[in-house]
């Protein structure tokens, strides 16, 4: 257990080992990810300007 490689050399050697990205794909591996992030960056965005626009109106 202790003689193993430091894990930045074990990952290096694994990303040596994949090939290269030479298609055009998008850098999300899972299509539900990149609509969870375009969710969430949207819910955060609508939250922060009602919660400006409250703040405005309030104070």
């Amino acid at each position: 257990m202790f003689r193993r490689e430091p894990l930045e050399e074990r990952i290096a050697r694994r990303q040596a080992e994949l090939p290269p990205r030479t298609d055009k794909r998008s850098q999300f591996d899972q299509p539900a990810a990149k609509v969870l992030l375009i969710l969430l960056a949207t819910v955060t965005v609508i939250g922060h300007v009602v919660g400006g626009v409250l703040f405005a109106f309030v104070f």
